[in-house]
């Protein structure tokens, strides 16, 4: 179930390894290991670390794919508790895909949903797509999409947004126009496992393509820890509410190995794909135990090297730190912080402005993406050190409250003062959200 090194003492050498082209050796140095794509692989026997025991847990899965669009296309054309997608679409239907940026191979993945959908009579196709999509993610949706729309989320301009359902506080909800006019909407998304235990939106739609007003309420929840409390008069929390309420029947899912790639990929039913995700879940008691450090690496191309999965990876990191442990997040991230990450040790936040889009009805949030990943860093920072590895220059992390780890010498360091290591690769994808 785990890999314990054979003698952590005799790594030959002391680098990481970075993602890179297949026809590129390795380099020597380690700062000369960045890939082509701005990504990461970390490879936790050339580290140096040091610790006594060091152990990696394991990913979702071990599998590579090998093709990507034929997969994606093998997968739609036998979903799981569901006909042939073929069959669920019909003459003048608009279709729109709601795209986690963040699958692996996203736009290969795209690419083979479009070549079954184009075997269909759909009038229409869109693509809608998280709002943290980095711009270079954006270019290769674009260019796998073709003539059809790309359509980038704005949680805060009404026009683009169209009410869908009122929350038990009567609070309306808001989500991406696109969606709720489409007659059938097919979410991609990378899987991950907590939010099934969790009780979240498999389907990645909330609150991700949401209102701002709503993802603020939303956070707020999570804050306050009642986000997993039924709120629905159906017995579903709202997260689980919305898809039903947009009636979403079919998912497509890439669940990531443990470099960050696709390494399957399956569609299916919410029940469907509830059940292949329960067997993957932490149970108590686990095998291998959390750790006192724990290094979190956001494994994957570029697109994994943002604040959003900054957050989720040390979200998930909990999961596998001992009480008091020092988690570690290996990444390469290069954005400067902005916003609510620039406060993230203050105690009060200032209630978000408002901007006006027409009538007092229709006021808005203007949207902060880095508020809802501020709290959740101080969540994490008030349990356990944090400490970060990025491309950003020390005085920059330092007043954000954390840690600063610039180099494998560095880590290899810091691990002789623990007694136990654990490692999660591909940690964006290994929690929740």
């Amino acid at each position: 179930m785990f890999e314990l090194t054979d003698n952590p003492l005799n790594f030959s050498t002391d680098t990481l390894e970075r993602r890179m082209p297949d026809s590129q050796t390795e380099p020597s140095n380690p700062s000369d290991a960045a890939s082509a794509d701005g990504g990461v692989r970390f490879v936790t026997k050339k580290t140096g670390l040091t610790s006594a025991e060091i152990w990696e847990y394991d990913a979702a899965t071990n599998r590579t794919s090998r093709d990507v669009v034929a997969e994606t296309l093998q997968a739609l054309a036998a979903p799981d508790d569901f006909p042939p997608i073929e069959a669920a679409i019909v003459a003048g239907d608009r279709v729109a895909l709601a795209v986690d940026p963040n699958v692996p191979d996203v736009d290969a993945v795209i690419e083979g949903v479009l070549r079954m959908l184009r075997s269909t009579p759909a009038e229409q196709i869109e693509i809608v797509v998280w709002d943290e999509a980095t711009e270079q993610t954006l270019q290769r949706i674009r260019a796998a999409a073709g003539e059809h729309a790309v359509i980038p989320h704005q949680s805060d301009i009404r026009e683009s947004l169209c009410y869908l359902a009122a929350d038990v506080d009567a609070e309306p909800i808001y989500l991406n126009r696109a969606l709720v006019d489409a007659d059938f909407v097919l979410p991609i998304v990378a899987i991950r496992p907590s939010n099934l235990s969790q009780r979240r939106d498999l389907t990645g739609v909330f609150p991700s393509l949401s209102d701002s007003a709503t993802r603020t309420r939303f956070a707020d929840k999570i804050s306050s820890g009642v986000a997993s409390s039924p709120a629905m008069k159906s017995g579903n929390t709202i997260a689980e509410e919305v898809p039903w309420l947009l009636g979403v029947q079919l998912i497509l899912g890439v669940t990531a190995n443990s470099d960050g790639a696709a390494g399957e990929i399956h569609a299916g039913t919410l029940e469907a794909f509830a059940k292949r995700i329960t067997p993957t879940l932490r149970r108590p008691d686990p095998v291998p135990p959390p750790a006192a450090l724990v290094v979190a690496a956001l494994d994957g191309d570029a697109q994994q090297q943002t604040w959003e999965n900054v957050a989720r990876a040390a979200e998930a990191a909990l999961a596998y730190a001992l009480p008091d442990a020092t988690i570690v997040i290996w990444s390469s991230l290069d954005q400067p912080p902005e916003g609510a990450l620039l406060a993230i040790d203050q105690d009060d936040e200032e209630p978000p402005a408002t901007t006006q889009h027409g009538d007092d009805s229709e006021t808005l949030p203007p949207r902060d993406r880095f508020s809802e990943l501020a709290r959740t860093l101080k969540r994490v920072t008030e349990q356990h050190r944090l400490m970060l590895h990025s491309n950003l220059p020390r005085e920059v992390v330092e007043p954000l409250g954390l840690g600063v780890i610039e180099s494998p010498h560095e880590l290899a360091n810091l691990s002789r003062h623990f007694q136990s290591c654990g490692v999660l690769r591909a940690a964006s994808f290994a929690g929740g959200h």
